[in-house]
């Protein structure tokens, strides 16, 4: 039986608020023109991370704030969303990541802790055991399976991109799977749309290094809407084709444009900001929602593109970018 959407009443009541308080264009766009990364921070400082800067000694750690701040909404998620599995779903995507750090610190000696971030369903101090002592029973029977095979492919093969593609898969069944077994037809398109974004990107590496189809299978992301079929049939043809063919699809402008500056610079960037561009556009529907969970979950991802906005100035500017470059990979905000 479908939802009553007035439960989330008082929760979008407290989301319009917090959208007024967004870092806009204009806030922005101050940053990225500021002459330093000190002056950045000030323009940082007038906005609602002010008590959090206050207590930076220096600038570089500007990562602890952006961190804190991700805690903190997904806190206040957890406090005023009514079918708080969903938001569980959205958080998904960083057990995944930790649970990435996680295992290369231990099959690689990688750098861990500094990597990781404080939010997500699991808590770190649970996924740091379940590495250490490989015993993942106590997570979801299907995130249990992969992480056993990635230990015994790893013991075999010693390849570390085998934690990244069985993971990445696995995510992706999570996702979408919980989205339709919990009937959110929003979430689905919003996760099918992930999924198909991060096949059309991976296609573009494959082709750009020269792998073959069967490397493109396994690093396919299962349930997209565009099949791994169509992309079979085009790794050995100019990648005109490929536009050719999305041209009627709401991917086009994405693929155009992307492979456009691929060919040109050899970057990807412009493709991944388009990526994450064609995303907040589907999340605008929660703006225009008076109840729902539509609104809560653009906040979230509003709140994220933010914060990847604020690290990508602030590491301009410590690494001296130029501000045209720093302005042409910003995301385009919500508000």
């Amino acid at each position: 039986m479908p939802v009553n959407e007035t439960i989330y009443a008082y929760a979008v009541g407290r989301i319009r608020v917090l959208e007024t308080r967004l870092l806009d264009k204009n806030k922005l766009d101050r940053m990225v023109e500021s002459p330093s990364t000190d002056e950045a921070f000030k323009v940082l400082s007038e906005t609602e991370y002010a008590p959090m800067i206050a207590e930076l000694d220096n600038v570089h750690d500007f990562e602890k704030i952006l961190q804190a701040e991700l805690e903190e909404v997904y806190s206040l998620m957890q406090k005023i969303n009514p079918q708080v599995h969903f938001t569980d779903l959205i958080a998904l995507k960083y057990d995944f990541h930790n649970l990435k750090v996680l295992l290369k610190a231990k099959y690689l000696a990688e750098p861990g802790d500094e990597l990781l971030f404080p939010v997500g369903t699991f808590p770190l101090i649970k996924l740091r055991a379940a590495v250490a002592e490989e015993n993942f029973r106590e997570l979801p029977a299907i995130l249990c399976a992969a992480l056993e095979e990635i230990t015994e492919e790893f013991v075999i093969s010693g390849d570390p991109q085998a934690i990244d593609l069985f993971l990445d898969q696995t995510l992706y069944e999570m996702l979408i799977g919980g989205a339709r077994e919990q009937r959110s037809t929003f979430l689905e398109g919003l996760f099918i749309r992930e999924a198909d974004l991060t096949n059309l990107k991976t296609f573009l590496r494959v082709k750009r290094i020269g792998r073959d189809q069967a490397f493109l299978k396994k690093a396919f992301l299962p349930h997209g809407h565009l099949p791994i079929e169509i992309f079979g049939s085009l790794l050995d043809e100019p990648l005109e084709f490929l536009a050719d063919r999305l041209a009627m699809s709401e991917y086009s402008h994405v693929v155009n444009e992307g492979i456009r500056e691929w060919q040109e610079k050899g970057s990807i960037a412009n493709f991944e900001k388009l990526a994450d561009d064609l995303l907040t556009d589907y999340l605008q529907v929660g703006k225009r929602k008076t109840f729902g969970l539509e609104p809560l979950i653009g906040y979230l991802y509003a709140k994220e593109t933010e914060v990847k906005n604020i690290r990508m100035i602030l590491v301009g500017k410590i690494n001296g970018l130029p501000i045209e470059v720093i302005r042409e990979r910003l995301r385009n905000v919500y508000v």
